[in-house]
């Protein structure tokens, strides 16, 4: 008879954030937050103004050290930026001296492999391969955003962070703009975590929504409400708009606005 085995150990999550408390002086910005993430897995922010959704951003991406807690990639505690992260902004942000391609590699040059991945990468998103020698200032709303999407690509991250990334396009755009990051999550089998102020963009991308509420007082609570979504993805946006989560997600927004307005 062989020997059993010894049971393996539970493999750590892709991203595990422990957020004890986040301060801006003496204001409370977050507070009692755990959140982890898997492969694959997208998660939606969703608050009123000033709750924290860009701030858990940047900590995530290891851009704030400022705060009490940790953030670790597969178990190891990072303490600084991350290569294993990929930030896309709400504004593309690309770099008007350099074509299409060498926005999407930089800062390495657009030659040799990186010139294939970065036109790789554009024709994934959408792109035609003539378009990387375009000037940023040449490209449409949607062509400038889908190029920043490539560029956050590029370093293959494990993790993709998104702040309102689609929130400067008109609608038709960005649905189909909602529909490519799909893709790309199923694809690249990375996580996604996405600010949004958009109700049905969290229930069409999301498999989990974080309703994040203003910290304030003195008596510690947690700060956040986690909803299964549930169903898989891609969802059909007529059921996004039936979900019963919608209305508990608006009325929720309501009440943090409304509390908010009270303490101002």
């Amino acid at each position: 008879m062989s020997a059993a085995r010894d049971p393996q150990p539970p493999r750590p999550p892709l991203v595990d954030i422990d957020i004890r408390y986040k301060r801006y002086g003496v204001r409370p910005i977050l507070d009692s937050l755990r959140l982890t993430l898997a492969p694959g897995e997208i998660v939606a922010l969703l608050g009123p103004s000033g709750c924290g959704k860009s701030t858990l951003l940047r900590i995530a991406a290891g851009l704030d050290r400022d705060y009490a807690g940790t953030v670790a990639y597969n178990g190891e505690v990072q303490r600084g930026p991350s290569p294993l992260a990929g930030v896309i902004f709400q504004e593309p942000r690309l770099l008007p001296w350099l074509r299409v391609a060498e926005n999407v590699c930089f800062p390495q040059r657009a030659r040799g492999d990186a010139l294939a991945r970065a036109r790789s990468l554009l024709d994934e998103v959408g792109l035609r391969a003539e378009d990387g020698a375009l000037w940023p200032k040449h490209l449409s709303g949607g062509m400038a955003q889908r190029v920043a999407i490539a560029r956050g690509l590029f370093t293959q991250p494990q993790l993709l962070l998104l702040d309102e990334p689609f929130s400067a396009v008109d609608a038709m755009t960005r649905m189909r703009l909602q529909d490519l990051l799909l893709a790309i999550v199923d694809a690249h089998r990375t996580a996604a975590l996405v600010v949004t102020h958009d109700i049905d963009e969290a229930l069409h991308l999301a498999d989990r929504i974080v309703l994040l509420e203003p910290v304030g007082g003195a008596r510690a609570r947690p700060a956040s409400r986690i909803i299964e979504v549930g169903g898989a993805r891609p969802r059909q946006r007529e059921d996004t708009a039936r979900s019963a989560w919608r209305r508990i997600l608006l009325e929720g927004l309501e009440t943090h606005v409304q509390a908010s307005q009270a303490k101002a």
